[in-house]
């Protein structure tokens, strides 16, 4: 399994990197300036992160994975 990421700071520190070691999950790196390396995804982080993220702090996945699934 693989998680492509931006090298912003909420997709580049070490928790996520250690998480995605334990859950055996390939972290891989957009290129700076190469947003189009991840057009399905461009279009999803903004809504993503000023709805969610920057409006909720979440202690666990399992909050997040409800908020998903409804």
């Amino acid at each position: 399994m693989q998680l492509r990421a931006y090298n912003e700071p909420e997709f580049s520190n070490v928790r996520l990197t250690e998480w995605c070691e334990a859950q055996r999950i390939s972290l891989c790196r957009i290129q700076p300036g190469k947003t189009t390396q991840n057009v399905y995804i461009e279009r999803f982080n903004g809504p993503f992160r000023r709805e969610l993220l920057e409006t909720h702090l979440f202690r666990s996945l399992a909050p997040v994975r409800q908020l998903i699934d409804e």
